[in-house]
């Protein structure tokens, strides 16, 4: 049987090999663009998170706008640096790793669910283990999200250490998907503690009970630094006004607009703001000088 990220790896190629690269295709012919999401969960939810934002944006610029999911960084960077990918919302320190592929005039900052440009994670425990610290955790099996995730796999190895906990020593580390598939795994006790987006268990709570998860059974014993948000960037080498166009067009999505702000909650933003790599990567280096993938 093929495991699920074998599969997902195939899925991740198969997308980015059947999706044209950047071209006029002849006079009066659309350039057919590629926007990378790292994703932190599978192919497919990440597909229907994503598939208004690219309606909308093929709307607002009548360009052909596809998704690719790449199967991890390196396939990322390598499809990046071939010109197979044109635009990318990715994680900070993903960011910094490869910021020399993108165009620095290009950068948007993510603005997350509540408005801030900050992003941060949780450790949750089931409410009756018992556990109120994350010392209790040494030894026990405790699941990240996916290593290009930086609230979730990089500033929690930031926390941990910071309280005298090395992951790959002191825990039984193991990285999970989206924080819904987190947060169950820790309520069906397949993992004794999970890291997840802080805002999740309130926002998701109604679909949590729907699954049998009680957002209630859990209870967070930690909490990480808070990082940048997700940055927007074109490759570099992508036309000028094609980058111009898309930009633009995400700068005006409107939360006060209830159908934007609907394909923007699918896609857990509300909004972005232009920023710059000197702005942005200091911002990273406060929150964590230190911080590696």
């Amino acid at each position: 049987m093929i495991s699920a990220r074998i599969l997902a790896g195939l899925l991740a190629s198969t997308v980015l090999a059947a999706v044209p690269r950047v071209s006029g295709g002849g006079p009066g012919a659309e350039p057919r663009l590629r926007l990378a999401v790292l994703p932190c969960t599978d192919i497919e939810s990440t597909f229907r998170k994503f598939h208004p934002l690219l309606a909308y944006l093929k709307s607002a610029t009548g360009l052909s706008v596809s998704l690719a999911v790449p199967a991890d960084l390196a396939d990322f960077e390598s499809t990046t640096a071939n010109g197979q990918l044109d635009f990318a919302l990715q994680d900070p320190h993903t960011y910094r790793q490869l910021s020399h592929l993108f165009d620095d005039a290009s950068l948007l900052q993510t603005r997350a669910l509540d408005g801030t440009t900050r992003q941060s994670a949780v450790v949750v425990v089931r409410r009756e283990s018992g556990m109120i610290e994350l010392g209790q955790l040494r030894g026990k099996t405790v699941m990240f999200g996916p290593r290009t995730s930086s609230p979730k796999w990089v500033a929690a190895r930031l926390l941990f250490e910071g309280r005298g906990i090395t992951v790959d020593r002191d825990l039984k580390a193991e990285n999970g998907g989206c924080c819904e598939d987190i947060a169950f795994a820790v309520s069906l006790k397949a993992a004794d503690a999970g890291v997840i987006c802080d805002h999740f268990l309130g926002q998701h709570g109604t679909r949590q009970k729907d699954l049998g998860v009680d957002p209630a059974s859990l209870r967070v014993i930690g909490r990480t630094t808070a990082f940048p948000t997700r940055i927007f960037a074109a490759r570099k080498g992508v036309p000028a006004a094609v980058v111009e166009a898309v930009t633009q067009a995400l700068i005006r999505l409107d939360a006060a607009n209830s159908e934007q702000a609907g394909l923007m909650a699918s896609a857990e933003i509300r909004g972005f703001l232009r920023t710059t790599p000197a702005e942005y990567l200091r911002e990273l280096g406060r929150a964590a000088p230190l911080a590696r993938p």
